[in-house]
This record gives C-alpha cells, structure tokens and sequence, in this order.
C-alpha cells in the first residue's frame, strides 16, 4: 500500500526529531523506503535515506520523491524549503530510521490486506469501521444525510437509541445545531474529503461523502482524536468510503425497522382512499391499540431546512421516544402523529407540552386535531389536524402550535364560502343595512351586532357603545323595521350573528 509523505512525516514524529516543509504532499504514491548511495538515479514514488549532502541537490525537484537525510546543519543552508525534504536530526542512525519505516509500511499493507479479505465476506459497515482502528483510532461515524447512524466506533454519545442522531431530548439539540449549520449543509456535494469545523455542540471531524447509488445519501466522519483532522489522513478517510460505499451498494441499508406494523398501517390509512377500515382496525387491535382507546392526532409542518437536510426521519424518532405509545411517520413532507391516549402514561397536557418545546426549537409549525374514540376517525382528525395548521397560520401567522377547538369557526366559515362568496350566503337585509351604514353615519350595522353579542341584553349593549339606553332603543326600533324582524327568532339570531362572520371575514381577504 502507497503512503503520503504528510503521513510518513506523521509517524516520524512519533519517534524523531523531524523538520519539514508545511508543502509535503498528502498524495498517497510512495513506496517502501531504500538507502541512497551517491551516484544513484532517483526512482520516482520512493523515500530515500541519507546521510550525504550531495542528495539534496542529486534529487532536484522530484516532488513525488522523499528525501529524508540526516548530515550536519552547515550543509542545509535553504534546503527546509525543498517540498519533499525532510530533515532528521543530526546523528540519528538511518539504519534504525529504515527499519522504522519499513514497519510502518508493513503495518499498513497488513491492514490493507486485512480489508480486502473482510471485503470479499460482505462484512457490515460496523466490522470496517472496527478493522479501521488498527490504523485510524479516533471514533468514526458513518451516519445518513436524514441522521440515520448506520455504524459507529468509540462516539462519545452513549445515548443513541433507534440507530437515529438526535432521537432522544439529550440529543435533538445536536439536529438542530446542523440543520442550520452552513458549513453542514452546503458539504452534501463535496467530493473527496473534507473538513467539517464543528458548531457549540457538534466536535470537528474529516468527512467523506458516500454516494452508493450515485447521490450522496450517508457520509463518514473521523472525529478528533489521537490522529489529526487535516490533509494527513484525508486519503484514508477516502479509501475507507469508497470500501463502506462498495458494502452499501450491495446491502441494503434499512430506513426503519421492521419491527413498527404501526407505521404500515398508518401509511395505507393515509394514502389509500380505497383502504379497508375493518381490517385496519383488526390489525389495529392485534398491535393492542384497542377501539376503546381514545386517540390524539398531530401533524408537524416540516421546513425546507429540514426537507433539504433530511431530518424527517430524525424527527419521528424522537417523537416516538419522547411520547410514549406514538406512531410518527412521514406523509407529504410532514410528520402526522398519532397517540394512544389510553396507552401513554402522559397526561395529553404533558403531551402537548413536550411538544410545544421540540416545535418551538425546531422552529416547526404544529396542528393539533380534538382527541377522539375508536378506530374510524383517524384520517378525520389528521384533516383537522391539517385545518388547524392551514387556518391557524392565517389567522396567527406568529404561532407555531394551533389546535383545531381555536379555529373551528373560521375553519367553518371558510368551507361555507367554498361555492358561494359570503355576500350571495349572508342574510340579504343585513347586507343591505351594511351598504347603507357606509353611505351614511347610522351606525345600525355595528348597533346590532354588539346587541346579538351581548345577548340581546340593552344594559350591556349601550355601556358597551357608550350610549344612552334610550339612543340603544331608539336604533333597536329602525333595526327591526329595516330588518323587518323583531329579532325574537333563535334561528334568525344565529343566521344574523353568521351574517356578520361571514362579512368580517370577506372584508379581511379583501385588506
């Protein structure tokens, strides 16, 4: 196996005293290392050890060439520059140093070795990542771009759990930090290695993004350790992704256990207009959530943060191991949740508020549905839950969690416009009595409405238009006789009071 000369320079130092120039190549194309006698032609690709001065100026520029030599400093007068120099302390023994080297490069070639005898047993990613540390110690991670973690080796989170990086309160935080990390972000088409610098809560690692199918789907991280982040061990870092790429190409790498019927059932629930509720709810029940049970639905409206850096997946995890007895699966780009209330040792207050906290530091958009009994109202309440997002967010484009017992109103006005616009539906005279409070200075439209509202009560009414009693009664006369109505109708009071929605709301589209 061919090693760079940063790498060599690197194991060197573990035992030398070395100077070098910072310019040594990180290209992997030397080979074992030979003594060099005077007169002798310099083969490319070769480290050569001396102790004659005469070697410096015999190699010239050959920059794929090492030259190490050890010779008093008189002789060294500019040569630190040479970009494939580098310089042992004077008096160190080139016979020890060859025998060094020679084991460093048996070392690897072993290793090397090693792998493709691994390789050619289908190993996991987790059995390379293992045979990685006889040469590269520090921990390793190969995760996907959605926070799936397929292998790792020595990470300093012990509390990962579902194979998902941030499935857990202690670790969500981690996603978040990412998801709007740049330098995270940007790197999903690097090719080849590269450094990614870390954030407060995520350390710094050398990275290689892998591309089994030919789109970056999961990339491979060395985290610090004994070995440096830098250019030294980025061709490793390369050939070790091109091995895990080659193992993923041929195994298919599970996005979901298969342990979750939960999930599959949902899925058709939701998707499949035609599916069989009666067997939905045998299989519902044969999973132990029973008809009996009382059920609450979410739907958590994702960003395009999170739709590009692929946290969908992250973002079920956690909900299912923050809210015990939940099921979250991914639908139309957002997360639907449902949750047994009657399994959950929660209350649906303490549900809500776990929620209410992961949405909030997301910066998500939540919608929640009313709780209902029994298995047949379960796409009905993923569409309130929808409801609850898309009206709600009109209404109070500020909020990030909107329940659907806030909206239904306005939820309900809007789908009696959905033929008709509220003119052609709000009562006629009403109507006309608006158009004519507009020409003029009558105040009989508000007049009535604030009487409808505070139930038909005077006292109430004129305190709250700051009027005399006998003014109140006086408009209440022209009212009625421009309504032709004596407003003693509940129907006719609920038709009025719907009239005056109906119009508020069309005057509101119109702003």
């Amino acid at each position: 196996m061919k090693l760079s000369a940063r790498i060599i320079l690197y194991h060197l130092r573990q035992k030398y005293k070395v100077t070098a120039s910072p310019d040594l190549s990180a290209d992997p194309c030397l080979g074992y290392p030979l003594l060099w006698t005077p007169g002798e032609a310099f083969q490319p690709g070769r480290i050569y050890l001396t102790d004659c001065p005469d070697a410096i100026s015999a190699a010239g520029e050959l920059t794929d060439t090492l030259l190490l030599v050890s010779f008093p400093s008189a002789f060294l007068s500019g040569a630190a520059k040479t970009s494939h120099l580098c310089i042992l302390e004077e008096g160190t023994s080139l016979q020890e140093a060859l025998a060094f080297l020679q084991a460093v490069f048996f070392r690897y070639s072993s290793w090397n070795q090693e792998l493709f005898q691994l390789m050619l047993e289908q190993p996991s990613v987790q059995k390379i990542l293992e045979q990685a540390k006889e040469v590269i110690p520090n921990p390793m991670m190969v995760i996907g771009l959605d926070f799936t973690v397929i292998a790792s080796r020595d990470y300093g989170y012990s509390q990962l759990q579902d194979s998902v990086l941030g499935a857990t309160e202690e670790t969500q935080a981690l996603i978040n930090s990412l998801k709007y990390d740049e330098n995270y972000t940007e790197a999903v088409n690097y090719t080849g290695y590269f450094l990614y610098p870390g954030n407060q809560l995520v350390p710094p690692s050398l990275c290689v993004n892998i591309s089994p199918f030919g789109t970056p789907a999961y990339r491979f991280h060395i985290f610090s350790g004994e070995m440096p982040l830098d250019d030294t061990f980025g061709f490793l870092a390369q050939y070790l992704a091109g091995m895990i790429s080659r193992v993923m190409s041929l195994k298919s790498v599970s996005q979901r256990p298969a342990s979750h019927p939960l999930h599959q059932i949902f899925h058709t629930l939701l998707t499949d207009p035609k599916a069989d509720y009666v067997e939905i709810s045998r299989q519902l029940t044969e999973n132990r959530w029973l008809s009996s049970h009382t059920y609450q639905c979410a739907l958590i409206r994702t960003s395009p943060s999170d739709r590009k850096n692929r946290t969908l997946k992250s973002i079920c995890t956690y909900v299912e191991n923050t809210i015990p007895a939940s099921c979250a699966l991914e639908h139309r780009e957002d997360i639907v949740v449902y949750i047994n209330l009657d399994l959950c040792p929660l209350t649906l207050d303490e549900c809500f508020q776990k929620l209410a906290f992961f949405v909030r530091d997301s910066m998500l958009i939540a919608g929640y549905s009313r709780k209902m009994l029994g298995h047949f109202n379960f796409h009905r309440q993923y569409v309130q839950a929808f409801a609850s997002i898309q009206t709600g967010s009109r209404i109070n484009p500020t909020s990030w969690i909107h329940h659907f017992n806030d909206i239904a109103l306005p939820y309900m006005l809007e789908q009696i416009t959905r033929s008709l616009p509220a003119y052609m539906i709000c009562h006629e005279r009403l109507l006309q009595l608006k158009y004519q409070d507009q020409d003029g200075s009558s105040q009989l439209y508000q007049t009535l409405r604030c009487y409808l509202e505070n139930q038909q009560s005077a006292t109430k009414t004129a305190a709250a238009l700051f009027i005399h009693r006998s003014t109140l009664l006086y408009r209440l006369e022209k009212i009625q006789k421009f309504l032709r109505s004596d407003l003693s109708s509940p129907d006719e009071q609920l038709y009025l009071l719907l009239s005056f929605h109906l119009m508020e709301q069309e005057d509101q589209r119109k702003r």
